[in-house]
């Protein structure tokens, strides 16, 4: 009965109910019946307007948004751009706003609440940003972004969990350096003893 309540919780969450319809819109403009795909189309328009009116996050159609995407928010005010958006993108809290000139925002990414993306931006892969940041310059990859406007620290000074297919990456490439540093270095167990 657990599961039951964890999916109805899942299905009223405004996050997954925007996801949901921004997914049935990119579906339905690739259906190849012309009369089908424009019926589909008006369906998806007042559903959108529907979720975006009622639960506050707007997601464009213009947008393709890659699989692992988790909106965490309960009050909306979620407005993402209409740019390829990568794999694992997690957003915590409302108040989050990237204006439409967004150019793309990669893999792994966390962004924080009340982050604004202002301009010609893009964000890297594995990116993070503190709550309440204005981002108005690009992110490169494995960065932290936080302060009004932004700052840009480089991760190889922070420690944070990486998610997905880069944790997935570094866990092989630490099980390959641990089974490298475990190889047997004694010169007498590679070679026969020979006695007269």
């Amino acid at each position: 009965m657990a599961g039951v309540g964890a999916l109805a919780r899942e299905v009223f969450n405004p996050g997954t109910q925007a996801i949901l319809a921004h997914r049935f819109g990119a579906w339905a403009r690739r259906v190849r019946v012309p009369v089908l795909r424009h019926a589909l189309v008006v369906v998806h328009f007042f559903v959108e307007y529907v979720f975006a009116s009622r639960v506050g996050v707007q997601i464009p159609v213009g947008a393709t948004i890659g699989p692992g995407m988790i909106i965490h928010t309960l009050g909306g005010g979620v407005v993402l751009p209409a740019c390829p958006i990568g794999r694992n993108l997690t957003i915590i809290g409302g108040g989050v706003q990237f204006d439409y000139a967004t150019q793309s925002i990669g893999d792994d990414c966390m962004i924080g609440p009340g982050t604004k993306g202002v301009g010609k931006i893009r964000i890297g892969h594995r990116v993070r940003t503190a709550p309440n940041s204005v981002i108005q310059v690009d992110v490169p990859d494995d960065s932290i972004a936080f302060g009004n406007p932004a700052r840009v620290v480089a991760a190889r000074r922070w420690s944070f969990a990486r998610t997905g297919a880069a944790q997935e990456r570094a866990i092989a490439e630490g099980r390959a350096r641990q089974a490298a540093a475990n190889v047997p270095t004694d010169a007498s167990a590679e070679s026969p003893s020979s006695t007269p």
